[in-house]
């Protein structure tokens, strides 16, 4: 036989083989994936079924009859759990390589506090990517992992988001728990400044926002004296900050104070990710104003409906009451599922608090000036946070 067909002989034999060989391993491997993605997608369910406020991604591997498990998840459980299901499923040889956050590179430091008046948290670490929440001044992080400048974090309510390293100070749980502990100060008013000396006239520290809080050592007069997360100190006036410690203690969850509350941000401009007196998207607005008054909200409407307990709101919305919060979006039918893109908060006589393009008051009553149409055709249901 010439050189060359036999070269062609042996290349075309070991094509066909190679062919066979990956057809049996792909139909092996199809039947085996399936397998593991089922374990996999239970614990998945159980452990991390909003991927909002909890990180478990995994991917696995197989090679020959070893199964190479890794990924990330923010809890020591969930991965053992992992591989249980995988061992039940009939897997004995596992690899098993799934980080545990906080990553053990972040050594003792897997704590932050905001130390800007209001911090942005996004959906990929770059600046041009998506504003998911914000988080206010003195606020307590939890810091999962770092990529580059940015760090992966939780704020209080558990949501998860991308954080500019600038943005917080990076510090460990004691430190992080001397600040909780220690004696502070609200910004009460919409925004403020902290000076240098007790006088406008000297130079800016930093910018503050409602609800921002700052360290404080005692008063000068009319200044308060502060210290910010990152050890910046200065002066605020005392006409924009409260004791936090009477603060926390005078306010009372009830729906006059929250209706109170939310009609104090009547005109500021509707931010997509915003919770801030500089902006709010629909769901912020009704997060922050719940949080001005003593309860702490998940941060998006399709959580926030999850909460509390469900009202019949009646033909007329007579049995709605003051604070309860209205969702609208698409109600479940027999071939789709309910979605919630909006909330807003109930006042009264059928009138609701809203952020859309600014925080306004519309109205659900048909024959009011300001009723709004497209909000009563897309209203799903109310809930009851308020006893």
């Amino acid at each position: 036989m010439p050189v060359k067909k036999l070269l062609t002989f042996h290349l075309l034999t070991f094509a066909l083989a190679a062919v066979i060989l990956s057809t049996n391993v792909a139909t092996a491997g199809s039947q085996e994936d399936l397998r593991i993605r089922n374990a996999i997608e239970s614990i998945r369910k159980d452990v991390a079924p909003d991927r909002r406020v909890a990180v478990f991604d995994i991917t696995w591997e197989v090679r020959g009859t070893r199964v190479l498990v890794s990924g990330e998840v923010d809890d020591e459980s969930a991965r053992d759990r992992v591989v249980s299901a995988l061992q039940k499923a009939g897997f004995d040889d596992i690899r098993n390589d799934i980080v545990v956050l906080p990553h053990p590179g972040l050594g003792q430091n897997t704590r932050g506090i905001v130390r800007v008046s209001v911090a942005q948290m996004r959906s990929e670490p770059r600046f041009t990517s998506e504003i998911v929440t914000q988080v206010l001044m003195g606020t307590p992080l939890r810091v999962l992992k770092r990529q580059r400048g940015w760090f992966y974090v939780q704020s209080p309510d558990n949501y998860l988001g991308w954080m500019s390293a600038g943005l917080f100070q990076h510090t460990d749980p004691q430190r992080s728990e001397n600040w909780e502990t220690s004696e502070k100060v609200i910004v009460t008013d919409y925004h403020g400044m902290v000076y240098e000396e007790p006088s406008t006239r000297s130079l800016p520290v930093s910018n503050v926002s409602m609800g921002n809080r700052l360290r404080t050592s005692g008063q000068d007069g009319d200044w308060v004296s502060v210290a910010l997360p990152d050890d910046r100190t200065g002066f605020i006036h005392s006409d924009l900050v409260s004791p936090y410690a009477q603060w926390k203690a005078n306010h009372e969850l009830t729906g006059d104070n929250i209706a109170r509350t939310a009609r104090k941000f009547i005109g500021i401009p509707y931010l997509w990710g915003g919770t801030s007196a500089k902006g709010f998207d629909c769901s912020g607005l009704t997060k922050i104003v719940f949080w001005l008054n003593g309860m702490d909200l998940s941060r998006d409407a399709s959580q926030q409906i999850l909460m509390g307990e469900h009202v019949d709101p009646g033909s007329h919305f007579e049995n709605l009451k003051t604070g309860d919060l209205l969702f609208f979006g698409r109600a479940a039918t027999t071939d789709t599922p309910e979605r919630i893109v909006h909330v807003g908060i109930y006042l009264d006589n059928r009138e609701f608090i809203h952020a859309s393009y600014l925080v306004r008051i519309n109205s659900l009553d048909p024959e009011a000036p300001h009723f709004d149409r497209y909000e009563y055709n897309r209203f799903v249901r109310a809930r009851r946070l308020i006893p």
